[in-house]
């Protein structure tokens, strides 16, 4: 009888992985020459770096609608483009963030230097109008606003066990998420307070309607937090994959010079 159930869970559960795969459905094919990765928008617009700096915005159906190129502040790092209206480009080789208009024009720059913040590895729009960083000299999260100035600083050092290496930062819902490529995934509040961590190793994360989606090769996962359970689609061709991200049922998936759509 137990093995007789065992057997009926794992073909339930391989049914669903394959509705859930079937669901995916291929919109668009954009080639895009030396795509280095993308971040998005909660109106679905997709934003591409290339090796030649450029910063390309796409919206939900895949066709150009604004662009922004700099060359002088080094190598763009990392595009929050949470909110479209404010979106912010992080040159990390030079401590600098750009701060651009829903045109993608650019409004100013706050140099982390001088305030003191070196080698800066990401950083994090706000819905308060604040700036996320982290200082991995001291171990702290630091919010920082547009003057710039300091708002308040939360040493991790004495939260957490082990000290924290993050390459990622995302504030979506007023939750903070920080991803750690060896620790996973840690959560805060809008005031850098602690709440949990999630043990999924990942590059980059997204928070939407309670559900941490992540990528892991060659899978696309969906954490219910409250529910603790998951979902995963897999994902075609999943060893070219650079990146994934989705917004507004679509999924975006970034691969060597091509950026496809999918429904979902």
């Amino acid at each position: 009888m137990i093995k007789r159930w065992f057997i009926f869970l794992a073909l339930l559960f391989s049914s669903q992985l394959l509705q859930a795969s079937d669901s995916l459905v291929w919109l668009k094919s954009i080639r895009i020459p030396d795509a280095r990765f993308m971040s998005t928008d909660p109106l679905g617009n997709i934003y591409v770096v290339t090796s030649s700096n450029q910063l390309i915005r796409f919206n939900a159906d895949g066709d150009s609608n604004a662009a922004f190129h700099e060359i002088r502040k080094g190598h763009i790092t990392q595009v929050d483009a949470t909110n479209p209206m404010r979106v912010l480009v992080f040159f990390s080789d030079f401590g600098q963030i750009a701060i651009l208009d829903k045109q993608l024009s650019l409004k100013s720059v706050l140099k982390l230097p001088a305030l003191g913040f070196l080698n800066v590895p990401c950083i994090a729009n706000s819905a308060d109008g604040g700036i996320w960083i982290f200082d991995p000299i001291v171990g702290s999260l630091v919010k920082i606003d547009e003057s710039p100035s300091v708002l308040f600083t939360t040493n991790l050092r004495n939260v957490l066990d082990e000290p924290l290496n993050p390459q990622y930062m995302i504030e979506q819902e007023r939750q903070l998420f920080v991803v750690d490529s060896t620790q996973g995934i840690k959560q805060f509040d809008l005031y850098g307070f602690f709440k949990q961590s999630f043990p999924f190793l990942t590059n980059e994360v997204q928070w939407i309607n309670q559900q941490l989606i992540y990528f892991k090769s060659p899978y696309l996962y969906s954490y219910q937090v409250r529910q603790f359970t998951d979902q995963k689609i897999e994902l075609p061709n999943a060893s070219t994959i650079f990146q994934v991200r989705t917004e507004r049922n679509r999924v975006f998936i970034l691969r060597e010079n091509q950026l496809e759509i999918y429904s979902l």
